[in-house]
């Protein structure tokens, strides 16, 4: 529908005791109510069902609506909850500036004044502006009120004259967008409160010409408004969002976040019509289990999908390659002598990950870098070594079990959330030359992090998880958890 807001606008006589009235002619005084008019249109299809990776998403329709406002929220007929009351009025090429109070009444420190006893074409537009209005944008982030208020533009016309009652109307020249997101299964991941949504793809600013605006510049991303808050039921999450947008045509993505992980999807091309309310529903089926680049991963009630196996291994109990903190191939000697860097430069201007910027104790640190990421070099597409704090995710959220499979012992890894499992190989480390299983008696293991012991003690030390039989260590208060960047650890692999 086209939601249409109507501006009853009056012009009294001033009196006589407004000696400037009496110079220049009668003020345009205005009072203002907004309505919506009742237009309704045809369901229209906008899409089927598609599929990407391990998520589906069905594109809803428009859907009709009988009556709506943009403009406050929950009254259609006044201007209450506004947080900004300034609109524009254009005579000739002088742009007025009116505020309306929450009655609707306009008043203005500097109004206009009739010097003509013709027609008066006035041009009126909200939000406020002090110059013609020539070109709109909506904000990017419309989470809050205020953003929304000031990415709705409504724009009038009107001929207007002395002495009788005039009126102009208001129509909205930017669409709105409702999005209604589903998410199945979220007992694969870490939880199931749907908490943002974005939508890419889009281009945020327009020109204006006689109040048709129109999308120009670059594409944009805009973070909708969460109307409807997140709830779950039987592992299954739904919320709805809102945004205003540049009447276009665009293909867009979105990415809905979702207990720390963010799902995504491209939406084929879509047209967004001015003063239109139009709709999507995306419903996102998480799948447990599935495979990203030829490799297989599961998910353990966590942000992220786990691999199967190590990084160069041939099934789940093969203990894979061993790789130097920050290098991606395999070697015979794990030292100093045949690292990037010598120990005493590690940290320094002299060591290639810190020339990069990717030595980081939090955050991601090397993880994703083609160049120092032993997982996205090796097997590519969204594959990266996991920072210590996916470590901690798959330690908090599942239960480990020591045991042996296939003559191979190592820790069975089975979530707390979904009951899937990994195997993680005990298949110990490389130092110098020599493989090495035991750790003060205690048959153990080592898998890298992708971040870096940021420390002027220690700056030549990585973070890994590190376990035996009897614990499992990775960096906390009492320094387990680290070890020298050039031995040679295992890599196990996650993917977004």
């Amino acid at each position: 529908m086209a939601f249409i807001a109507f501006v009853a606008m009056t012009f009294a006589s001033c009196s006589s005791s407004d000696e400037t009235a009496n110079e220049q002619g009668n003020q345009l005084k205005l009072s203002a109510g907004i309505t919506a008019q009742k237009e309704p249109y045809n369901i229209g299809e906008w899409g089927t069902e598609i599929q990407i990776g391990d998520i589906e998403a069905a594109i809803a329709k428009e859907f009709k609506i009988d009556t709506t406002t943009t403009r406050t929220p929950s009254d259609n007929s006044n201007w209450e909850g506004m947080t900004n009351r300034d609109i524009s009025v254009k005579v000739g090429s002088t742009v007025y500036k009116y505020s309306v109070d929450a009655s609707g009444n306009l008043t203005s420190d500097t109004p206009y004044y009739f010097t003509t006893t013709s027609n008066v074409a006035v041009s009126s537009w909200y939000p406020y502006t002090s110059t013609a209005l020539t070109s709109f944008s909506v904000q990017s982030d419309q989470t809050s009120y205020a953003n929304r208020e000031k990415s709705d533009l409504l724009y009038g016309t009107a001929t207007v004259n002395q002495g009788t009652a005039n009126t102009i109307s208001y129509s909205h020249k930017v669409a709105k967008l409702i999005v209604s997101v589903k998410v199945n299964n979220t007992q694969h991941i870490a939880n199931g409160t749907i908490s943002k949504l974005t939508m890419s793809g889009i281009k945020l600013s327009g020109t204006v010409s006689d109040g048709t605006l129109t999308a120009s510049g670059s594409n944009g991303t805009i973070t909708l408004h969460n109307t409807i808050a997140s709830s779950t039921s039987n592992n299954n999450s739904t919320a709805t969002f809102e945004a205003y947008l540049i009447p276009q045509t665009t293909t867009s993505t979105f990415v809905v976040s979702v207990g720390g992980t963010n799902l995504s999807i491209d939406v084929p091309s879509k047209t967004f019509t001015a003063g239109k309310i139009q709709t999507l529903e995306l419903i996102y089926n998480v799948a447990g289990s599935g495979t990203e680049n030829g490799h297989a991963w599961v998910r353990m009630g966590t942000s992220v999908k786990w691999a199967t196996m190590n990084v160069g291994a041939n099934s789940t109990t093969d203990y894979g390659g061993y790789y130097a903190w920050g290098e991606t191939l395999t070697k015979s000697n794990y030292f100093w002598d045949n690292y990037m860097c010598i120990q005493a430069d590690c940290g320094t201007n002299n060591d290639p990950i810190k020339v990069a910027g990717l030595l980081s104790g939090t955050g991601n640190g090397i993880s994703s870098s083609i160049t120092y990421d032993a997982a996205r070099k090796n097997w590519g597409g969204s594959w990266r070594m996991p920072p210590i704090s996916k470590w901690q995710e798959l330690v908090t959220s599942c239960t480990w079990t020591w045991t042996t499979q296939s003559g191979i012992t190592g820790y069975l890894i089975t979530s707390n959330r979904n009951g899937n499992s990994i195997f993680l190989p005990a298949g110990g480390c490389y130092k110098k030359t020599a493989l090495n299983f035991c750790s003060s008696g205690n048959f153990r293991c080592c898998y890298w992090s992708s971040n870096f012991k940021d420390d002027a003690s220690n700056n030549g030390i990585g973070i890994t998880l590190g376990f035996g039989s009897s614990d499992i260590d990775y960096l906390d208060d009492d320094g387990n958890g680290i070890s020298w960047r050039c031995y040679g650890y295992s890599v196990r692999a996650v993917s977004d």
